[in-house]
């Protein structure tokens, strides 16, 4: 059977648990789909920051909140979804504008973790916040979003992929935006960094996807089944 692949943000939760913990949050990760996603702020990024092509670490004039808005207004599908993506996307501009955030755009590909796994826990973009080149990956969620466990293995693979596979990027700082709860319409960034925290190693990191995709196999196989059961009508013998 195809094995759906995990959300990153899933994986960096759920890979560091152990064992009886890993499978009890596999087994509640729902089918189908959310009533809303965070699709329309993530394709305002580049505006948010301002990001442009070859441009210099630098000052640069921000995009006006409302080209923004406009933009999340026409991808959003429902007025809840443009709800949630406008609180989060006013505390990114909230926080870019702050005098203390500028960028250039830069594609850091996906990293494999064998078996065709890939992960992305990074924007393509450089930042220099409070004047430190930095790294970012936005997590939104409100619920199961990452615990510190969950930043620790987003972290490690942020490392693995930036700064230990290009010596250009050594001394790039690693950071994780995440939202707290709704004020005046928005959500407040809360920004962490790798800053004494104890990075998995690469084989560590392997081997928590791999234990954590063939439990995951196990969960989808078990729901087949059950759902097998239900269409016939049968069920165990005794």
């Amino acid at each position: 059977m195809t094995i759906r692949p995990l959300p990153d943000i899933d994986l960096a939760r759920i890979a560091p648990q152990r064992d009886d913990m890993k499978r009890k949050s596999l087994e509640q990760m729902k089918g189908g789909f959310s009533t809303f996603s965070y699709k329309p702020v993530r394709s305002c990024f580049s505006d948010l920051f301002n990001i442009q092509p070859e441009l210099d670490l630098g000052i640069a004039e921000p995009t006006p909140w409302p080209v923004i808005e406009a933009e999340l207004r026409k991808r959003s599908k429902s007025d809840e979804e443009f709800t949630y993506n406008r609180r989060v996307a006013l505390g990114l501009h909230d926080f870019a504008t702050s005098g203390r955030v500028f960028g250039r755009k830069h594609e850091f590909f996906p990293l494999s973790m064998g078996m065709g796994r890939k992960v992305t826990f990074w924007l393509p973009m450089i930042l220099a916040i409070d004047e430190q080149a930095s790294a970012l990956f936005i997590e939104p969620r409100r619920s199961r979003g990452l615990t510190a466990e969950g930043r620790r293995f987003a972290f490690s693979m942020m490392h693995e992929r930036i700064r230990a596979a290009d010596e250009d990027f050594a001394e790039v700082r690693l950071t994780i935006a995440q939202f707290g709860d709704p004020s005046d319409d928005r959500r407040a960034v809360r920004l962490h960094t790798d800053e004494g925290v104890d990075l998995y190693s690469r084989e560590e990191l392997e081997l928590m996807v791999a234990s954590t995709y063939d439990m995951w196999r196990e969960v989808l196989e078990e729901r087949e089944r059950e759902a097998r059961r239900g269409a016939t009508g049968t069920g165990p013998l005794i």
